[in-house]
């Protein structure tokens, strides 16, 4: 999403449509800050949502919002702001109007934190980054969820579960679909679609794809 609000707003428009007022769970799967112009409107906007919505509205954290957590720090090392700053934190600043991530409001700062590491239904484990296949989902590391590329990418191993993800944009700029996971991250601060899945009971598969650009393509 990198603060790219009104691709958001256009993409949650076509999913109201495509639901045809069907109830729906809506889960994100992280990185809503950095890169993209509306940092702040897309965190304002997410927390009012699961506000309204309480459980129909689940955000997972992604690694920019544990980088732009750990800048905002009083206790932050110097690598901590570089490290975040170079990965789009100026972008974030510019939308909140602040000069050092210290100074963005407490309220947004702490959601952050909150926000859990995966969520996992019967058929699907959604995570931002991705897993070790060959580990328990309570025995995951925190830097694995957040961070993981390979060997996760090249895996044909079955988890027993779809792993829907993100973290990785596709140089396609087309979701990738595999037989063990689903990679949604479309590059959408880097030209790209910001793209959705949807899901019907209990299919592991999703049903279609849904883009900002208008295009639902089914599965």
């Amino acid at each position: 999403m990198h603060g790219c609000f009104d691709k958001l707003q256009t993409l949650l428009a076509l999913c109201e449509i495509v639901r045809g007022g069907e109830s729906a769970r809506f889960i994100f799967i992280g990185d809503y800050v950095d890169r993209g112009p509306d940092s702040r409107q897309v965190v304002d906007f997410l927390i009012r949502q699961q506000s309204d919505q309480g459980s129909h509205v689940i955000c997972l954290r992604g690694n920019h919002e544990t980088m732009l957590v750990r800048a905002a720090d009083k206790l932050r090392s110097d690598r901590d702001l570089m490290t975040w700053w170079r990965n789009g934190g100026e972008q974030t600043l510019d939308s909140y109007g602040a000069d050092d991530p210290s100074e963005l409001p407490a309220e947004h700062i702490s959601w952050m934190k909150q926000l859990p590491l995966v969520h996992e239904d019967r058929q699907r484990l959604f995570v931002h980054a991705g897993i070790r296949l060959d580990v328990p989902l309570a025995l995951q590391s925190e830097e694995d969820l957040l961070w993981i590329r390979e060997p996760f990418l090249s895996s044909k191993d079955d988890y027993g579960l779809l792993v829907v993800h993100g973290h990785t944009p596709t140089t396609s700029r087309q979701p990738d679909l595999r037989a063990n996971r689903l990679n949604l991250d479309t590059g959408a601060c880097f030209g790209g679609p910001l793209t959705a899945a949807a899901w019907s009971g209990s299919r592991r598969r999703p049903m279609m794809f849904i883009t900002d650009a208008g295009e639902i393509v089914r599965v």
